[in-house]
């Protein structure tokens, strides 16, 4: 059907660490809070006709004989259908028409229990699974659950587009891949090198995460900051001021202080807080491919001096950042990983493992900038607010996520329990807040 990128044999090995840990292997979740309660049957209907139009949704991962290169393969239960589950948070209403829904504590005990649960378990097709909460509060929520290995950030926001236009009845754009251009190999580890390099610079540094190396089992929780819109502005008003039109210096700042405020609170502050920021490789349009990883890494290594002022932070962020485009290393790190596509998952996270002293990273980060929505409405609901909470594995056991939905940002902290504590979260999520805000300085 299609071969895995480069990006997703990443996943792919990183998916499989965590699963031989009891870790359940990278799952994403993409969250819409809706007003009031959806048109339920239409979006029965909906995901019915979304999961029969693209095979992918029930597709296993295969690695072929002859190329060694991972690709997708058709399940023999083709038949699957992508169902939608229903609940309902305790003092939330019934739905009208006698329509049966479990009751569970709260959307987020709901959230994460879904997170630290395995896809192929549940029912329905294999790598995505929806369900809609009724609020207490007589709005709702409907959650799509998704397998990394399948989807990205922005991927998931293409993936909630065209799922609104199959509830809308209209006619499912065909997302067939084209196979990747052939280049040769000496064109590619020439292309490799620049990327090669940085790569021998950053694992020289002396960095660690919050994890230790083998934490085992242990259970995925996140948490949100949210923003309205007057006080977004504030935050855009203030990246903008520190770090001018590029602002992702600024929010790996904000995340490389907050977790570095974690290490503090310690007794410990390692001498380098290392970050991989992830680019995405689509082309803007109406119809963008919401399936597989297509995005390439940027290595960003921040001394614990840097981290002493925000500004100081954002100045280091961004030299790096203009250092990496000025030598294009986007494209050459996409190339390190389609050259590794070839190798087994266990040598891919062995070679990682050593590499990287078994830490692979301080900590995860990204910002997918605004939502890839423009639909305002699902199935009769206006759609208030959308974000993601992404999963992370230990190590390094932490990543903080930003995002943006109609003006409202969203920080999304996510960590495993045994790595970070509900204090240490709490801590570096006051950190953040401040840095992005300001609030200390008032």
């Amino acid at each position: 059907m299609a071969d895995l990128t480069g990006a997703d044999c990443f996943v792919l090995a990183l998916s499989r660490m965590m699963k031989r840990q009891g870790q359940n292997g990278l799952i994403g979740q993409t969250q819409l809070q809706l007003e009031g309660v959806p048109d339920i049957a239409t979006l029965e209907a909906g995901a019915k006709r979304f999961g029969a139009g693209y095979p992918l949704l029930n597709a296993r991962v295969r690695r072929s004989l002859f190329s060694l290169v991972p690709s997708w393969r058709q399940d023999i239960h083709s038949d699957r259908i992508l169902g939608l589950h229903l609940w309902k948070e305790a003092g939330a209403e019934a739905v009208d028409g006698g329509i049966a829904a479990k009751e569970v504590k709260s959307l987020h005990h709901l959230a994460e229990d879904l997170l630290n649960s395995p896809l192929d378990d549940q029912s329905g097709v294999r790598n995505l699974r929806l369900d809609l909460i009724l609020l207490r509060d007589g709005g709702s929520a409907l959650l799509f659950t998704w397998d990394h290995l399948l989807f990205d950030g922005k991927g998931a926001e293409f993936l909630v587009r065209a799922f609104i236009e199959a509830c809308k009845g209209t006619s499912l754009p065909d997302f067939s891949n084209k196979p990747a251009t052939p280049v040769p190999i000496a064109a590619q580890l020439k292309k490799a090198k620049p990327a090669t390099d940085r790569f021998s610079e950053i694992v020289s540094n002396k960095y660690r995460s919050l994890s230790s190396n083998n934490p085992g089992p242990c259970r995925l929780r996140y948490k949100l900051l949210k923003f309205d819109p007057e006080e977004t502005i504030k935050v855009q008003e203030r990246a903008t001021a520190f770090s001018g039109l590029f602002a992702i210096s600024f929010y790996l700042a904000c995340a490389a202080r907050g977790h570095r405020k974690a290490f503090l609170s310690r007794g410990s502050d390692p001498t380098h807080y290392v970050s991989s920021i992830l680019v995405q490789l689509r082309r803007k349009g109406a119809h963008s491919d919401p399936f597989q990883n297509r995005v390439t890494v940027l290595f960003f290594s921040l001394k614990k001096e840097d981290l002493g002022s925000l500004q100081d932070a954002v100045n280091a962020g961004q030299s790096q950042f203009e250092d990496m485009t000025r030598k294009e290393l986007g494209p050459s790190f996409e190339m390190i990983l389609r050259l590794m596509r070839r190798l087994p998952s266990f040598f891919y996270l062995k070679f990682l493992g050593s590499q990287f002293s078994g830490q692979i990273t301080s900590f995860f980060h990204s910002s997918t900038g605004t939502f890839a929505l423009s639909e305002s409405h699902l199935c009769g609901s206006r759609i208030t607010d959308a974000y993601h909470v992404p999963s992370v594995s230990a190590p390094p056991g932490s990543g903080l996520f930003f995002g943006e939905y109609q003006g409202q940002l969203t920080a999304t902290f996510s960590w495993r329990d045994g790595a970070v504590t509900e204090a240490e979260a709490d801590l570096i999520l006051a950190q953040v807040k401040n840095d992005l805000t300001g609030s200390d300085l008032e």
